[in-house]
């Protein structure tokens, strides 16, 4: 049994680390990046190893079951021997040569094959029963346990049973769970869309400058089709990029992309603000967490920010889906 949950729990340690190294070579991390995964992963695994049962403890609970399924419930190695906790090594000794005078499987004489190998069992429980107590450091680990209980076995290991989560309680900690992954794969998200928008920029200036790094001499702007769906984009000098979209230009700037979103953007917040609105908020006020609008220049006549337009949603040519932010429209 023991031999097969270390096996089971190394090839959980190796999936765990496919997947891992399968999730950063999916999300193109940087290879500083992997090694601090790797860091923090092995560190995980290191503190779950410690906080795991050694050989030794797995070796009393099974002896432990073993011994309490044979004499009934609340049997010690103690009452095995009929000794007291505070018994010496040479009293544990004495007593255990006298129990296994008793119960030698020659005791059993002519009985039938069944017995005598019940018999037998019960004096290799015995054995390691006298060879725990009589070993002080795994004396005291058998004490430990009986003074704070032993778990259960449940199918893959022991586990402690004293505390069972309810229904709520479980429901909860997976809300809490669900809301941090998905504010966490929210921010890898808008890394990755920050990278694609760079990566964008990059190759259009490439292809209107003739891979040179330079802006043409001559200081005009330089229009760029993409073949695969049409759609326009015009280069200027200064290195701007606009997406032509009826008739309009409108500005591709990466720094548009939040790398950092609040983790109001997440169910955590979503979620609870979402029941609020629909049930006690059309009472008591609505919860807006949209983010407030950008300061306008005060220059800027009154009528025209009455008028202004949301930014339009604008699907790039490598699927990234921005939207424009209106005051960098220009007319063609």
């Amino acid at each position: 049994m023991l031999n097969s949950i270390l096996k089971f729990q190394s090839q959980l340690f190796r999936e765990i680390f496919s997947r891992i190294f399968h999730f950063a070579n999916n999300f193109n991390f940087t290879d500083g990046h992997k090694m601090k995964l790797f860091y923090t992963v092995s560190w995980l695994v290191l503190v779950s190893f410690c906080l795991a049962w050694t050989k030794e403890d797995y070796e009393i609970f099974g002896l432990n079951d073993k011994v309490t399924h044979d004499l009934g419930e609340g049997s010690t190695f103690y009452s095995w021997l009929d000794l007291d906790r505070s018994a010496t090594v040479q009293e544990i000794s004495k007593a255990y040569r006298r129990k296994s005078r008793q119960l030698h499987p020659d005791k059993v004489g002519g009985s039938s094959k069944s017995a005598r190998k019940t018999a037998e069992e019960r004096f290799q429980r015995l054995s390691l029963v006298g060879n725990i107590l009589r070993d002080q450091s795994l004396k005291r680990r058998y004490d430990y346990f009986l003074d704070k209980g032993f778990p259960k076995w449940k199918g893959t290991g022991y586990y402690y049973s004293k505390f069972r989560p309810g229904l709520v309680l479980t429901v909860f900690m997976l809300y809490i769970l669900v809301g941090v992954l998905q504010w966490v794969a929210l921010k890898i998200s808008r890394s990755q869309d920050y990278k694609r928008i760079v990566n964008l920029k990059t190759d259009l200036k490439n292809s209107a400058w003739g891979g040179s790094a330079v802006p043409p001499a001559d200081g005009s702007d330089r229009k760029i089709q993409n073949d695969a769906n049409g759609k326009e984009f015009i280069v200027s000098a200064s290195g701007e990029i606009f997406l032509v979209h009826d008739g309009e230009r409108i500005l591709i700037d990466e720094n548009d992309v939040n790398v950092n979103p609040s983790i109001k953007e997440s169910v955590l917040v979503t979620l609870p603000v979402y029941l609020w609105n629909i049930s006690l908020g059309k009472v008591l006020g609505i919860i807006d967490l949209s983010p407030p609008p950008k300061p306008v220049s005060e220059s800027e006549p009154q009528e025209i920010k009455k008028k202004k337009k949301k930014g339009e949603r604008i699907e790039l040519p490598n699927g990234k889906v921005v939207y424009g932010r209106p005051n960098a429209r220009k007319r063609k």
